[in-house]
C-alpha cells in the first residue's frame, strides 16, 4: 500500500493517523490528523515531523527506529501545536507499516491520541484500529508472499533445460519458457491465452498421425501422464524434432486442479549419443573378444616349438648317433629357436605399433637385394608346403630410400602370409615394377582367398580368419599390421584384394622411388681381400649360467678364447687378470647390474676395458639410447644373432692395448 491506499483505508477512522517515512517525512495524513493539526494534505505531504514537533530531533528519530523495527505499538510522547496554535501533549503511539526492502525504505503509521481525552471513550475504537492494522499487515504478507513465489517459479521455470509449458484449467497457455518458445516456434507474447493444442501439435513418428496432448487426458483425469516416445513435434515454421513428453497436474491448497504443467524436450542428441555408445560398446567387446584370440593363439604359438625342441634335444642324448641325425636334430632346433625368435620379435614390434615408436634407419638400397633376402628367409616354411614361388623382377634395378630391415621384414610377412593361407602344391608369385614415380610390389597367391567384408578390416590388429588352415601354420595374427604400420611410415601404401573366398589374395605394396646414383657416386671396387680374422680374447658376463656357458662354448668353436663371469664384482677381477679385447656383457645383473660394471671399467682404462658389447632381452630403441650412453660400443638382443657377433668379434679392438695373457 501508498500514501493514497493508507488514505482510502484511515479517512474514516476519527483517530488522528500520520504514515512517516524512514527519514521522518510525512508521506501521509488521515482527516482527523489534519483536521487536529488544522492543515491540509498538500500542506502536511513531504513535511519532516521534527519541524512540526516540538520535540528534540534525535529524540523523534530514535522513537521512528524503534517504531520501524516492530509490527507491535509503541508508546511515546509528542508535543505537537494544535489548531489554535498553542502547544498540545499527544500520547503516540508506532509501529511499522511497510517494512523496508532493497528498493524501498520503511514506512511508520503512528497514532496521535491527545492526553486529555477519556481513554474509555477510545478503547473500542482503538480495538477495531488493531484489527484492522493486523488486515492491513496481514493482506500486504500475503501478496508480498504470492509475488515472491510467482517470481521464484518463474525464475525455476525459466532456468530448468527442458521445455515447459504451464496452462489453466482449460488448458489455455500461461507461461512458456525460453526453451519451450525455441522448440515450439511461439513466443510467449502471442502464446499466451491460447488453446494449448494450437501451440503444442505433435503425430506419432512412425505412424504419422495427430497425437492427443498429455494435458488432455491430465485435465481430464487428473493424473500424471509419463513419458511418451516416439513422438514428432511440429514447430511453427514446420520443423520436425523428436521429443518425449510429460504433463502433471497443479493443484491449490483445497486440491482443486488449477492447470497443468508440460514438460518435454529434444530428444534427437541423445539418440546420437545413445547410438555411439551402443557402437563403441560394440567395438570394445570385439576388441576384447580379438584380444582373448590373441592371447589364446599366443600361448599356443609359444607352446608349439617347445615340443620339438625338447624331442631334439632327446635325440642328441642318445648314444651312437650318425652325423646325419645330428644334423637333423640340429636343424630343427635352429627352425624351432628362429621361429621362437620371430614370434618375440613380432610381439616387441606390436608393442611398437601400439605407442608409435617404430623408428627407421634408411638408406639407398636396391630392391632386389631386400626381395632376395626375404625369399631367402620365407624359403624354408614355402619350401616345406609344397608350393610353387614365382619371382618377377625389372631388367633395370630398383632404388628405394628404406630401412632395409624393415622392408624385409614387410615382404617376409607377405610372403609367410601367402604360404599360409595357401593349401600345399599351391602357387605364390612376388613381382617387382616401376609404376610412375613409384615402386610396386605384389605379392599373390591362388589360396583360400579374403571374404568381402574383411578386406576392410585385414590390416587391423587382432584381426585374423578363423581358417583351420592358418591355424595350423601358427602365426599371431598381427603380421599384417606390422606390414601396414612399417609401408605407411615409408610413406608408401598397402592394400589387399580378392576376387572371393577360395580364389586367392593379393597384397600390393607402393613405396617412392629413389633417384639413380651418378657414377661419380658408385660404389669403390672391392679391395684385396682381408686377412682371416686373429683369436680374440672374450669375456662373457651372465648370471644365467646355461646361457653364459652356452655362448661362451659357441666363441670358443669360432676360434676365439673366453672367460666367463657370471657376476659384476667377478667380472671386474676377470677383466684385470684377463683383459679382454671384447666383454659380452649382461645388463640384468643382480646387485651390480651391467652398467656399473662398464662404468667401472672404463673408469680402469684401456687395460680392463676392451669393447663392450651390451647383452640383454631389451631391444627397443631406448634401450640401444641408454646402451650407448653408458659406453658400450654395440648393443645385441637376446638370443644373440651369431652372424653378428662374429662379424663384430672380427673388428680389430682398439690399436695399443697389452696383448695379456693366453687362455690356455
Amino acid at each position: 500500500m501508498d500514501g493514497d491506499d493508507f488514505l482510502r483505508a484511515s479517512d474514516p477512522l476519527p483517530e488522528a493517523m500520520l504514515l512517516v517515512d524512514g527519514e521522518g517525512e510525512i508521506v501521509s495524513a488521515n482527516r482527523a490528523a489534519r483536521r487536529l493539526l488544522g492543515e491540509d494534505p498538500g500542506a502536511l505531504r513531504g513535511r519532516p515531523l521534527a519541524g512540526i514537533a516540538a520535540d528534540p530531533p534525535g529524540e523523534i528519530a530514535r522513537f521512528l527506529r524503534e517504531c520501524s523495527r516492530t509490527r507491535q505499538l509503541l508508546p511515546g510522547l509528542l508535543t505537537i501545536p494544535d489548531a489554535s496554535g498553542g502547544p498540545a501533549r499527544f500520547r503516540a503511539e508506532g509501529a511499522v507499516y511497510r517494512p523496508r526492502t532493497e528498493s524501498e525504505g520503511p514506512l511508520v503509521l503512528l497514532r496521535l491520541i491527545p492526553r486529555d481525552e477519556a481513554v474509555s471513550r477510545f478503547l473500542a475504537l482503538d480495538e477495531k484500529i488493531e484489527q484492522l492494522s493486523r488486515e492491513i499487515r496481514s493482506r500486504l504478507e500475503a501478496e508480498r508472499e504470492l509475488r515472491q513465489q510467482r517470481e521464484w517459479f518463474q525464475v525455476v521455470l525459466s532456468s530448468i533445460g527442458d521445455a515447459v509449458i504451464a496452462t489453466d484449467d482449460r488448458g489455455r497457455v500461461l507461461f512458456m519458457n525460453a526453451v519451450a518458445e525455441a522448440l515450439t516456434g511461439w513466443p510467449l507474447a502471442e502464446a499466451g491465452g491460447r488453446p494449448l493444442g494450437e501451440v503444442f501439435h505433435i503425430v506419432n513418428e512412425e505412424t504419422r498421425r495427430p497425437v492427443g496432448s498429455p494435458v488432455d487426458r491430465v485435465l481430464r483425469e487428473g493424473v500424471v501422464v509419463g513419458l511418451a516416445n516416439h513422438t514428432i513435434l511440429l514447430g511453427r515454421d514446420g520443423t520436425e524434432r523428436a521429443i518425449d513428453d510429460s504433463a502433471a497436474p497443479i493443484r491449490g491448497h483445497d486440491d482443486r486442479l488449477r492447470g497443468v504443467v508440460l514438460i518435454f524436450r529434444d530428444v534427437a542428441e541423445r539418440r546420437v549419443i545413445e547410438q555411439q555408445l551402443v557402437e563403441r560398446s560394440r567395438m570394445l567387446a570385439e576388441e576384447a573378444r580379438r584380444k582373448n584370440e590373441f592371447l589364446a593363439m599366443l600361448s599356443h604359438e609359444l607352446r608349439n616349438p617347445l615340443a620339438p625342441l625338447r624331442n631334439a634335444l632327446r635325440v642328441l642324448r642318445f648314444p651312437d648317433r650318425s652325423g646325419e641325425e645330428v644334423a637333423w636334430a640340429t636343424g630343427i632346433m635352429e627352425r624351432q629357436v628362429a621361429h621362437l625368435s620371430r614370434l618375440v620379435d613380432d610381439l616387441l614390434d606390436l608393442s611398437r605399433v601400439i605407442h608409435g615408436k617404430i623408428e627407421l634407419k634408411t638408406e639407398p638400397v636396391g630392391l632386389d637385394l631386400i626381395v632376395t633376402r626375404a625369399v631367402d628367409a620365407a624359403r624354408p616354411l614355402i619350401d616345406a608346403r609344397g608350393h610353387e614361388l614365382t619371382l618377377s623382377l625389372p631388367g633395370r634395378p630398383i632404388r628405394l630410400r628404406v630401412d632395409p630391415t624393415r622392408l624385409e621384414q614387410v615382404l617376409v610377412n607377405l610372403l609367410l602370409n601367402a604360404s599360409k593361407y595357401t593349401e600345399p602344391g599351391g602357387r605364390i608369385r612376388l613381382e617387382c615394377r616401376r609404376s610412375g614415380d613409384r615402386a610396386e610390389i605384389r605379392v599373390r597367391d591362388n589360396g583360400i582367398g579374403i571374404d568381402a567384408g574383411l578386406l576392410d578390416s585385414v590390416f587391423d590388429l587382432f584381426t585374423q580368419a578363423d581358417q583351420s588352415l592358418a591355424r595350423s601354420q601358427g602365426g599371431l595374427g598381427i603380421g599384417l599390421t606390422l606390414v601396414r604400420t612399417i609401408v605407411l611410415l615409408h610413406g608408401g601404401t598397402v592394400e589387399a584384394t580378392s576376387p572371393g573366398p577360395g580364389l586367392g589374395s593379393e597384397f600390393v605394396v607402393r613405396l617412392p622411388l629413389e633417384a639413380e646414383p651418378d657414377a661419380s657416386t658408385a660404389p669403390p671396387a672391392a679391395g684385396p681381400a682381408t686377412a682371416p680374422p686373429e683369436a680374440r680374447r672374450v669375456l662373457v658376463v651372465d648370471d644365467l649360467v646355461d646361457s653364459a656357458l652356452t655362448l661362451g662354448k659357441l666363441i670358443g668353436l669360432m676360434g676365439h678364447q673366453v672367460r666367463i663371469a657370471h657376476d659384476g664384482p667377478s667380472a671386474l677381477e676377470a677383466a684385470r687378470d684377463y683383459r679382454p679385447d671384447f666383454v659380452l656383457l649382461d645388463i640384468g645383473l643382480p646387485g651390480m647390474d651391467g652398467y656399473e660394471v662398464a662404468r667401472e671399467l672404463q673408469r680402469r682404462g684401456d687395460h680392463d676395458a676392451g669393447v663392450l658389447i651390451a647383452l640383454t632381452g631389451y631391444g627397443q630403441q631406448s634401450d640401444r639410447e641408454n646402451s650407448l650412453r653408458a659406453g658400450f660400443a654395440h648393443h645385441l638382443v637376446k638370443p644373440v644373432d651369431l652372424d653378428r657377433l662374429q662379424e663384430i668379434l672380427d673388428h680389430p679392438p682398439p690399436p695399443g692395448r697389452d696383448p695379456g695373457p693366453t687362455l690356455r
